[in-house]
């Protein structure tokens, strides 16, 4: 049975980040803050010594149900096997929703950083100030901390007065174009691991490296994330260009937080040299990352996450009164339940699109919308209509900017998206299908760096997260370092609930010129397909796959630290890589087909095989090469014998929703040498131009 750990944060204190041990919280009701009827997805900010900075803030979540939805597409299992108990922050906050939050003495003397409802708690004859905003109204999320779903506790204001100059409901709307530029000036966020302090440090002990920001850096911050061990850590860092631009404090991380900023830094291109000292009377586990904002000369890649339309049937071997098993929408089994999906991993975006589809017989619905959490963040909300006997949840939304930095630290605080709320019957069926699309620099680095574009980059990624019969992620990367570059075809199966049954994927890939005509390919052939289990630590060796597996390794890592986090969302992680293969997996293999003169079609069949699999395919293009994309994915499972299933297939690239890349690279003069989103941590020395390896991580 898949653990989930799924608890109460259990630290309720308040924390200034950076700026001093805990304070004390106030503690009211939604309705007398003047926050009913808001969603979940509220940022907190307070005024003092002159400057607004982040407030800590709680809203007091629900019970609810997370069901899993891999274990659900699986005929004839018991929906008990895919349920776990879980918390979450209401959909819409209820009159009587407790918030707590830090507050300020004395009222703001410059303007609030966005428009939103200034709060002003009077405590015996004191008065002190929140404010708070939509984060989809928030620009500059650095002066905000998103509330986190928690019970705390606080002093009740005597009085309470607000001023609100909040926008109408529904935030900013519209969203950018596709467009087909090559390279144009790009705005994203992006997170990157430092390797060497995020480790174990006894007490006393100290950690420290050096990380770069390119030019167009207009915000960089220095972040601890999830399974840090709770207690405080001073830090030291300076700019190693400038060194009187210095920041040092201590920051204290709680209990199951998913991240914590310990220090923002300036804006512009700049090294800096990092230390983290663990001043707990115990040894500690640190977790330290990059998160910054930029706008550059890109060449961007679109890369998208798919799962099939699932079939979801909740059995549930309960016999009525009849005899017989209880007839649909008789038999309630949960209310407040959440379809949670798992494999939905990010760590650099400029837009982020969802696309969702849920059908849930009438009964099952809830009168009011229903809400999409990635990980314990709502980031979006979504309205049904009536089909039939069934209700429809269908849309395609654009997750806030606000958003980014709370999800990129920690791979999309697990990479599970869940949505409901529901009631679940026995017997009754539903349907869920999820996409996002990811638009993304390739790299930190600007458009036109020689030394990164003559080195291994990855250009796309298409995602497909194989959840019908069994449960993994078949990635397919394109990658390139000289002309035309290769694909590199992986999975990643999920830990305890992936099962041993052959099952095939493919994925047709078409390529184009500079002006989106067809490039002629000639035709492709793939390696074999090689597994941990068979070669140890050998893969670490071989070029073709040590891109693969060390990104593997280092998005592994971050899931298992950020599990060890107390949540109250699930968390899947991947299988543990073992030395005890199957037999059959010798089976598993990759076969390569030309389908026309500009398609390819790439078969992964993985045998019974349930630990990862990667192979590397290559072709050959007659002509030149600028575009490539995924135009379509199918799917094969054994039991029972169905066709091949089609997910997706389009006869050109339709954006955002088709993995896209560029295939050119340049000989412009280097100015900022690392492979960073590429290998997952920078890169120091002479690395080897198409491998990741943690000899030369910083």
């Amino acid at each position: 049975m898949l653990r989930v750990t799924i608890v109460l944060l259990a630290t309720l204190a308040i924390v200034v980040l950076g700026q001093g041990p805990p304070r004390e919280l106030f503690c009211a009701s939604a309705g007398e803050l003047g926050l009913a009827g808001e969603g979940p997805g509220l940022m907190f900010a307070v005024f003092e010594r002159g400057a607004w900075r982040p407030a800590q803030a709680y809203i007091e979540p629900e019970n609810v149900t997370f069901l899993l939805v891999p274990l659900l597409t699986k005929n004839g299992t018991d929906v008990s096997k895919a349920a776990a108990p879980g918390k979450l922050p209401p959909p819409v906050l209820r009159n009587e929703t407790v918030v707590c939050f830090e507050a300020a003495p004395g009222r703001p003397a410059v303007s609030p950083p966005a428009p939103g409802l200034l709060i002003v708690a009077e405590k015996g004859g004191a008065k002190y100030h929140v404010f708070v905003a939509r984060a989809e109204d928030v620009e500059n999320p650095a002066n905000f901390t998103l509330a986190l779903p928690n019970k705390a506790e606080g002093r009740k204001p005597d009085k309470v007065e607000l001023v609100d100059k909040r926008p109408p409901r529904g935030g900013k709307k519209g969203q950018p174009e596709a467009d087909a530029q090559s390279v144009s000036s790009l705005s994203y966020w992006a997170a990157f691991k430092l390797y060497k302090t995020s480790t174990q440090l006894a007490a006393g002990q100290c950690a420290s490296t050096a990380f770069d920001v390119p030019d167009g850096t207009s915000q960089v911050a220095v972040v601890l994330t999830g399974g840090t061990t709770p207690g405080a850590y001073q830090y030291t860092i300076y700019n190693t260009f400038n060194p009187s631009q210095r920041w040092s404090g201590t920051v204290y991380v709680l209990q199951g937080s998913p991240q914590t900023v310990a220090a923002w830094l300036s804006s512009g291109r700049a090294q800096y040299y990092v230390q983290i000292c663990n001043v707990n009377s115990q040894t500690a586990a640190v977790y330290t990352s990059v998160l910054l904002k930029a706008q550059n000369q890109q060449y961007f890649r679109n890369d998208v996450i798919r799962t099939p339309r699932l079939y979801i049937y909740t059995y549930l071997p309960t016999y009525c009164n009849n005899y017989g098993l209880c007839p649909s929408n008789t038999h309630v089994i949960y209310q407040n339940s959440y379809f949670a999906i798992p494999g939905f991993y990010v760590d650099a975006a400029s837009y982020i699109f969802l696309n969702i589809y849920v059908k849930v017989p009438k009964a099952a619905a809830p009168s009011g919308p229903v809400v999409v959490y990635w990980g314990g963040i709502p980031v979006a909300t979504l309205y049904g209509y009536d089909s039939g006997n069934y209700k429809i949840y269908s849309g395609e939304v654009v997750v806030p900017e606000s958003y980014l930095m709370h999800l990129l630290p920690t791979y999309g605080q697990g990479g599970v998206i869940s949505i409901g709320p529901f009631t679940i019957y026995a017997n009754a069926a539903y349907e869920v299908e999820v996409k996002a699309a990811v638009r993304r620099p390739q790299e930190l680095a600007p458009a036109g760096d020689s030394r990164v574009y003559k080195t291994l980059v990855r250009r796309f990624r298409e995602s497909f997260l194989f959840l019908d019969k069994r449960a993994f992620i078949a990635d397919l990367d394109y990658a390139q370092s000289s002309s035309p570059g290769y694909f590199v075809i992986s999975t990643k199966p999920f830990k305890d609930i992936g099962t041993s049954a052959y099952s095939y994927v493919r994925f047709y890939v078409k390529f184009y010129d500079k002006n989106m005509n067809p490039a002629y390919v000639s035709g492709g052939e793939a390696s074999s397909v090689y597994t941990s289990s068979w070669w140890g630590d050998l893969l670490g060796k071989i070029p073709i796959i040590s891109l693969i597996l060390q990104i593997y390794d280092l998005i592994k890592s971050s899931i298992d630290a950020l599990k060890k986090a107390v949540a109250s969302f699930p968390i899947i992680g991947y299988v543990t890589l073992a030395m005890d293969a199957y037999v059959q997996a010798a089976q598993a293999s990759v076969t390569v087909e030309k389908v026309d003169y500009n398609t390819l079609r790439i078969t992964l069949y993985t045998g019974w095989y349930n630990d990862p699999l990667t192979a590397r395919i290559y072709f050959a293009i007659v002509g030149d090469l600028y575009y490539v994309a995924v135009t379509g994915v199918e799917y094969f499972v054994p039991e029972p014998y169905f066709p091949w299933i089609t997910v997706f297939s389009v006869d050109r690239p339709v954006l955002p929703y088709t993995s896209y890349g560029y295939a050119e690279y340049t000989t412009v003069t280097t100015y900022f040498p690392y492979r960073t989103l590429t290998c997952g941590v920078q890169e120091a020395g002479d690395f080897h131009p198409e491998l990741c390896d943690p000899a030369y991580y910083r």
